[in-house]
C-alpha cells in the first residue's frame, strides 16, 4: 500500500476515534509468514480502541480476490502470527465486504468501511441522502427537541441558546433543527430583538401525532458486551427499560443504551467489551444517535423513545403495553 493509501487509513482511523492513531511498521514478522502471504501484505501493529492488534496492510495486486480468499488469508495470518489480525483493504466491491462481514472477517476499507467483530463495531459506508429522503424522517437533534419538549418540560418560548445548552448540542445544531421543525410545520419560530425561540401551538398528544410519522428509533446499532467498569452512564432500556414499566418480563440478558460516540470512547477506555455473540455476553447495548441520559428517568429510557424503539416489534405483548406507555405518558 503507498504512502497515500496509508495517509487514507490514518485519516478515517483519526475520523472514527477523534484521536491520531499509533501504527508501527513490524516487517520482521513477515518472516513468519508464508511467501505468498508476505507479497500480499505489510504488517504493522496499531492501538484501536485501546488495545493493540496487528494490521495486515494489502498491497497492490492484480485481479479481484474472493472473500474466501481474504478469509483464508486473515485466518493464516492470525495462526502464524498468534495475534487478533484485521485486513486492511483497498477499495474492494461491496458483495466482497459484505461476505467478510458474513464471514466476521475483520477489516478496514478506509473511508468506506470498518468491521470488528472482536469489539462488536460496524461502521457501514454512507451515503448522500436525497432532499426528499432527509425530509421522510427527523434528525437525531430535531427529534430529541421535540421528545424533551413532550416528555420533560415545555420548550415553548425558550430562547434557542438555552434549548442547546439544555440538550448539549452546539447553538448551530440546534439553529438547524429549528430549521427542520419549522419546515415540518410542527413549530413557528418567534424573534425578540436578536433572540430566536420556538413556540408550539399543538400541544401533548396532538403534537406526537403530528410529529410521530417523521420519528424514527433512536436505536443505531445493538451490540453485545461485557462490563469493563460498574461506573458506566449507561441507561436501561429495551425491554428491560419496559419491564420496569410495565409487568412483562424482561430478557435474560439485560439492555442498556448510550449514545453511540459515548459507548465508542467507553470502548477506547476499557470501561466496557465487545462480545462476538450472546453467550460470551453480560448485557446488550443499544447505541443512540442522541444521548438517552438527556430524557431518561431515574436511569430508564423515556417512554417515547422506549416506544420508538420497540414499536415494529413482532410480539403483540410489548406492542399492547407501548401504546399503553404512550396513553399514560401523553394523557
Amino acid at each position: 500500500m503507498r504512502e497515500s493509501s496509508d495517509t487514507l487509513l490514518v485519516n478515517y482511523l483519526s475520523t472514527i476515534g477523534g484521536d491520531l492513531p499509533w501504527i508501527e511498521p513490524l516487517p520482521e514478522l513477515a518472516s513468519k509468514l508464508p511467501p505468498f502471504l508476505k507479497q500480499r501484505y505489510r504488517i504493522s501493529r496499531a492501538d484501536l480502541f485501546g488495545r493493540k492488534y496487528l494490521l495486515a496492510i494489502e498491497e497492490p495486486r492484480e485481479g479481484d480476490p474472493s472473500p474466501t480468499e481474504y478469509a483464508r488469508d486473515a485466518r493464516t495470518i492470525k495462526e502464524r502470527l498468534t495475534a487478533d489480525v484485521i485486513l486492511v483493504l483497498s477499495n474492494i466491491p461491496a458483495y466482497v465486504r459484505n461476505r467478510l462481514v458474513h464471514q466476521k472477517v475483520p477489516f478496514i476499507v478506509p473511508g468506506t468501511q470498518m468491521f470488528l467483530p472482536m469489539l462488536m463495531i460496524d461502521l457501514r459506508e454512507q451515503f448522500p441522502k436525497s432532499k426528499t429522503k432527509s425530509q421522510d424522517v427527523l434528525s437525531a437533534v430535531s427529534q430529541l427537541v421535540i421528545l424533551y419538549h413532550l416528555s420533560r418540560e415545555s420548550l415553548s418560548e425558550t430562547p434557542l441558546g438555552q434549548i442547546a445548552s439544555r440538550l448539549r448540542y452546539s447553538p448551530m445544531a440546534i439553529s438547524k433543527a429549528q430549521d427542520e421543525l419549522q419546515n415540518a410545520d410542527l413549530c413557528e419560530v418567534h424573534r425578540s430583538g436578536r433572540t430566536l425561540s420556538l413556540h408550539f401551538d399543538l400541544k401533548g398528544k396532538d403534537l406526537w401525532q403530528k410529529a410521530l410519522p417523521l420519528l424514527s428509533t433512536p436505536v443505531k446499532r445493538t451490540l453485545w458486551f461485557r462490563w469493563g467498569k460498574q461506573n458506566v452512564p449507561a441507561v436501561t432500556a429495551g425491554m428491560t427499560a419496559l419491564s420496569k414499566y410495565s409487568m412483562l418480563e424482561d430478557d435474560p440478558l439485560p439492555t442498556y443504551a448510550m449514545r453511540d460516540k459515548d459507548f465508542v470512547a467507553a470502548l477506547q477506555k476499557g470501561e466496557v467489551y465487545g462480545c462476538g455473540g450472546r453467550e460470551d455476553a453480560e448485557a446488550r447495548m443499544e447505541t443512540w444517535k442522541y444521548d438517552p441520559s438527556i430524557l431518561a428517568r431515574s436511569g430508564i429510557a423515556d417512554p417515547l423513545s422506549l416506544y420508538l424503539s420497540l414499536r415494529h416489534s413482532a410480539d403483540e405483548r410489548v406492542q399492547k403495553e407501548i401504546e399503553k406507555l404512550i396513553r399514560q405518558t401523553l394523557p
